[in-house]
């Protein structure tokens, strides 16, 4: 058995589908994709989190973030791509994933050509019903900028309840940021109508 499997529980990678997308798992064939996608301005401003310096740095970046993640048992990264299409949009996924206290921490990210269309509502309303279900997870958080009213939305709109506010919790581009915590429990989530993907 793959050593992932064990740790997992899952002996290949989870795709996932929905009315619009195909979430599935990300390999070296992406790398191209994951050096200009992350290193898109509003990506970077939106995550808090530098660019890859060159394709190299997004390879070590590739494998850490996305690859390993899943080998190591520490979460799920999902490639997001319309159906039909090969090419991604974005991504998103499960990290800091504690199998025992059943708990994760959410990201996520979208090309800003994609905004405004219900894309990542639809891709995380399958991956936390994932997460609720197949993972057994009671809790998943996420941190977002308090700035980032786009990213606020989505998860409000998801059935997030903002916690409170980890001050200067992160360093970025010189200077200190906060981080905004927003969580969702299992008891709490009712699932997301398709009708209001669009929203």
């Amino acid at each position: 058995m793959p050593k992932h499997a064990l740790k997992t529980g899952f002996p290949e990678f989870p795709a996932l589908e929905t009315e619009r997308l195909n979430l599935r798992e990300m390999t070296y064939d992406d790398l191209d994709f994951y050096h200009r996608h992350f290193s898109i301005r509003e990506i970077v401003e939106g995550s808090g989190f530098p660019a890859p310096e060159s394709l190299e740095d997004a390879k070590h970046e590739l494998d850490m973030f996305i690859i390993d993640l899943f080998k190591e048992g520490k979460g799920f990264r999902w490639g997001i791509a319309l159906k039909g299409q090969k090419q991604l949009i974005g991504t998103c996924g499960f990290y800091n994933w504690v199998k025992d206290a059943r708990k994760a921490t959410i990201g996520y990210d979208l090309n800003p050509a994609h905004w405004g269309q219900g894309i990542m509502k639809e891709a995380l309303t399958e991956m936390i019903r994932f997460g609720f279900g197949e993972l057994g997870l009671n809790r998943m958080q996420c941190t977002i900028l308090p700035e980032n009213e786009r990213s606020t939305k989505l998860v409000q709109g998801l059935g997030f309840t903002k916690e409170g506010v980890l001050r200067e919790n992160a360093f970025f581009e010189g200077k200190y940021q906060d981080d905004a915590i927003f969580s969702l429990l299992r008891r709490e989530w009712g699932g997301v109508r398709p009708k209001d993907w669009k929203s």
